[in-house]
């Protein structure tokens, strides 16, 4: 039996349709949160009492929880472990409370999802993981990781794809990456720290395809013009001063054991700069910095040349209710009810929505 077909049964046990179930399960695996309107796309149905009774059951059952956004729309959220415990995977953040910019991303991507089902996604880390470092033979220093750090433990945990956007395979099992801009102002400050931190990843495959979904063509021109500096550039970045400078050299010199470079006062430095420099913005510079200290230098050992990386920027529009993204509430007008969309925003599905399942990797590589 395989992962999808014990979800599946899981949930059923649950007091769950097989249809529901199935999307329960996409839901777990790529937002944690979901409209109305996204299960009557998903099921091929209009408003009426199917959904209105699926709603109510899983309120009853506490598997989930309601909100509303603007306009009166009702955004469902999965924070039930049971539910996460039946896919699978009681582990997901998805079913802790986030905040609405949060929200609103994760609703894109469903909404991406539901829209593309016929690629083959990676939705959780363990699964990316696996298909970069075992199938595709890229190191693990080369993928996008976070250092999370307790107050009060010394250790530290590594957590890689923590922004959780889309990465699938598409029908030629080529793979692509997602990148979600909520809300009609981009943050491109933070697509380019996403570009940033993606950037080991990228180099190591040499080619990249990164679909850059949206819901409003304001300043996109400028997002493409920055992921195409980023893939020339290698992602470097100035360092804001010569002491943080002074602080990766020294750290990353303790790190290699090459104590003979930390005397007395360098250690003191050192100590001095570890809590100046303890926000997480400064781990991620360090690992930029330390990735270029090193290509470097096996580039002036072994005489090699710099990397080249071919990159491919795709703009995807979604034209969702702008209402939803609205933070305050506004005034309807009398035409408008609840979360239903235009006619035009979400074509339904041409296929039986029964088979909204993950198929697995069929051996391809990637090209």
């Amino acid at each position: 039996m395989t992962a999808y077909q014990t979800a599946i049964e899981n949930l059923q046990s649950l007091g769950y349709s097989a249809l529901q179930a199935s999307f329960l399960r996409l839901v777990g695996l790529h937002s944690g949160v979901f409209l109305r309107r996204q299960y009557l796309q998903f099921a091929g149905i209009s408003s009426g009492k199917h959904a209105t009774e699926f709603m109510g059951k899983l309120i009853a059952r506490g598997h989930c929880r309601s909100f509303q956004l603007a306009g009166k729309v009702a955004v469902y959220h999965l924070h039930s472990k049971v539910i996460y415990r039946a896919i699978g995977h009681p582990d997901l953040r998805f079913r802790r409370p986030h905040g609405l910019d949060y929200v609103k991303t994760k609703l894109l991507s469903l909404d991406f999802v539901l829209r593309n089902p016929q690629n083959t996604y990676l939705p959780t880390e363990r699964e990316k993981m696996d298909y970069f470092v075992h199938y595709l033979r890229v190191p693990a220093v080369d993928l996008p990781c976070k250092i999370y750090r307790s107050p009060r433990a010394r250790s530290a945990t590594e957590r890689y794809f923590v922004d959780k956007f889309p990465v699938f395979l598409s029908p030629t099992s080529v793979v692509h990456f997602t990148f979600v801009s909520a809300g009609s102002w981009p943050r491109l400050d933070e697509f380019r720290s996403h570009l940033r931190l993606y950037g080991r990843l990228f180099r190591a495959l040499g080619k990249v395809r990164l679909v850059y979904i949206h819901h409003d063509s304001f300043r996109v021109s400028e997002a493409e013009a920055c992921f195409h500096a980023m893939l020339n550039s290698g992602g470097e970045r100035q360092l804001e001063s010569p002491g943080l400078a002074r602080y990766f050299e020294l750290r990353h010199a303790w790190e290699q054991e090459e104590y003979e470079k930390v005397g007395s006062i360098e250690l003191l430095f050192l100590s001095q700069s570890r809590k100046k420099y303890a926000a997480p913005r400064y781990d991620l510079l360090y690992s930029e910095w330390k990735c270029r200290a090193e290509n470097a230098a096996r580039k002036e050992c072994y005489g090699e040349e710099d990397e080249f990386i071919v990159g491919e920027f795709l703009p995807y529009r979604i034209n969702v209710d702008w209402r939803t993204f609205m933070i305050h509430q506004q005034r309807q007008s009398r035409r408008s009810k609840g979360d239903k969309p235009a006619a035009s925003s979400f074509p339904p599905l041409g296929h039986s929505p029964c088979h909204l399942s993950f198929t697995a990797m069929n051996g391809t590589r990637f090209t």
